[in-house]
């Protein structure tokens, strides 16, 4: 989730102590020694920065060390980005973007003397940042006299999204805007108290509110984009969503008031229950005709029936989304760029094939693999809700009866419902017809096994189980 913030943060210390930070989040107890492996330094730099952290903590934080290695202790339960904010204000780069965000032009020579800078110093952390922001199709303009971003308004507005999502519920990018996330969560509210309920996620749909108000007061306007003025949803919600923003004091035209219903699409749930107005299938039976096809192919090919479940709508909603708007999908896939690139390889899914000849009449993308991508995770979901497809982990264990039987149960428990674990004797090995996916788990040496194999102690360490966990999720992921 921290992800892109921790790429726009162009100091390498400040880059190396929040990996540190993310370690200690991640691991209960964690050696020196690991650490140094995982951040890909020395170990000497790691108590260096270990004490540096340490002396910034926040009340009810603390670092602990013993023979089991470090830990961070949480006393007070408190937010994690609590220890971010440790770190952000001390970044240039951070405090650059987030002063970029809140206005169409920055005087230059104000931000140096504000934060103490040469104009060479911030020349080089703007080169850095460029290097990553031209994967958003957006660049900072830095001169003598001013600093803006260049690039298209959605584009601008997408990087924002993923990089202060995160960060939305606590504030920390807008406590210098009166946003008020009420208005939000009471727009919500009424619709779904009325025939337009449908289910979101609350959060997203917040920081998209906050991002597209703040852009709109400084004069941050979406550039014009093609899109359907007359479509049966953007009328549905088109006065609610303007009602909405001017309660901030913002007046939506056109392309500013679909573009916000637009980020308001993207916030809906799959498996979605709606309310009386949305009968998608009625207002786009174009669409819901592609779902229903899309929908029987996988059943013949599966030989799984899929007509009970919500897989035709779920599709419906995700053509819904590039019908819409073919430029605004595309750009929308910026904020995701990085992820779904690979599909699963298996006869159970369809192929690029099957799917586009589908999807051409319909929609014309330059490349669709976002989508295609999309449309596998959905089908991929359909079918494990309706036949879980599970994996065998078979259990050698040699050793007292009953805490093999303990140790059994509580692997079962971990490993999750799409695994089988059973035991299996080492006699039985050959005779064992084994899937490809499945798994050996043993805490005896075995000469050769046809699958992949994992030791365990007798005992199980932590980095033991948690290779078991990830072995096992390679299935799915």
């Amino acid at each position: 989730m921290y992800s892109l913030v921790k790429k726009i943060i162009t100091e390498k210390d400040i880059q190396r102590q929040v990996s540190l930070l993310e370690q200690l989040l991640n691991h209960p107890n964690i050696t020196v020694k690991e650490l140094a492996r995982q951040i890909k330094t020395t170990e000497r730099t790691i108590f260096s920065d270990l004490q540096l952290i340490r002396e910034q903590l926040p009340n009810g934080w603390q670092i602990d060390s013993s023979s089991q290695g470090i830990q961070l202790i949480n006393k007070k339960r408190q937010l994690t980005n609590d220890l971010w904010t440790l770190f952000l204000p001390q970044s240039i780069s951070v405090q650059f973007i987030k002063a970029l965000f809140f206005t169409k032009e920055l005087t230059t020579a104000n931000f140096l003397q504000e934060n103490g800078l040469s104009l060479e110093t911030l020349r080089r952390h703007t080169n850095k940042m460029n290097r990553y922001l031209q994967t958003y199709h957006i660049k900072i303009k830095l001169t003598t006299k001013t600093a803006q971003l260049l690039g298209n308004e959605s584009a601008i507005r997408i990087f924002f999204h993923r990089l202060l999502l995160p960060f939305t519920h606590n504030n920390y990018f807008f406590e210098n805007y009166a946003i008020h996330e009420e208005h939000y969560y009471h727009y919500l509210k009424q619709i779904n108290q009325s025939s337009l309920a449908v289910e979101t996620e609350h959060i997203f749909g917040t920081c998209w509110f906050f991002i597209n108000t703040i852009r709109m007061k400084v004069n941050c306007r979406i550039d014009k984009f093609p899109f359907e003025e007359d479509d049966y949803l953007y009328q549905l919600y088109k006065q609610p969503l303007k009602d909405l923003y001017e309660k901030e004091g913002i007046y939506l035209r056109e392309d500013e008031s679909f573009f916000a219903f637009f980020c308001f699409l993207e916030s809906w749930n799959y498996n979605n229950s709606f309310g009386d107005a949305i009968a998608l299938a009625k207002h786009y039976p174009v669409l819901m005709a592609v779902a229903d096809k899309l929908t029987e192919q996988v059943t013949k090919q599966t030989q799984i029936s899929l007509q009970q479940s919500s897989l035709a709508e779920n599709l419906l909603l995700l053509l819904l989304k590039y019908s819409e708007s073919t430029w605004l999908s595309e750009q929308f896939q910026l904020e995701y760029h990085e992820l779904l690139t690979e599909r699963k390889d298996s006869e159970r899914y369809q192929s690029d094939a099957e799917i586009l000849p589908i999807l051409q009449p319909i929609i014309q993308l330059d490349d669709p693999t976002y989508l295609l991508n999309l449309i596998s995770l959905l089908e991929q979901q359909a079918l494990f809700a309706n036949q879980p497809q599970m994996m065998t982990v078979y259990f050698i264990f040699q050793g007292e009866p009953a805490w093999k039987a303990f140790l059994q149960q509580e692997l079962t428990d971990l490993l999750g419902r799409r695994v089988h674990l059973t035991n299996l004797e080492v006699s039985q090995i050959e005779q064992t017809l084994f899937e490809k996916q499945d798994i050996i788990v043993s805490n005896v040496p075995l000469d050769f096994v046809p699958v992949k194999h994992l030791y365990i102690s007798t005992i199980p360490t932590k980095n033991e189980l948690r290779q078991l966990t990830e072995l096992t999720l390679e299935h799915y992921l």
